[in-house]
């Protein structure tokens, strides 16, 4: 009975003594790590191409006013 004694006590001075660690999985909607660095470079180039397109439309639109304008003449 002793035995027994100090067996529990022992195992619960071990679980106080162990740092309680959570089971951290991630979630069903939430991708793993890998999976969104190549999700935020991808998010990334897109970005990036959308700038690129928005700075030559914005040009062209400029352009486009700085011409000086043509009267039809008949």
């Amino acid at each position: 009975m002793r035995q027994f004694e100090s067996r529990q006590q022992l195992q619960q001075q071990q679980q106080q003594q162990q740092p309680v660690h959570e089971s951290v999985r991630p979630s069903a909607h939430v991708p793993a790590r890998s999976a969104a660095t190549r999700q935020d470079v991808d998010n990334e180039t897109l970005d990036r191409a959308a700038a690129l397109w928005t700075t030559r439309r914005i040009r062209s639109f400029f352009l486009l006013l700085e011409q000086p304008s043509r009267t039809t003449q008949r």
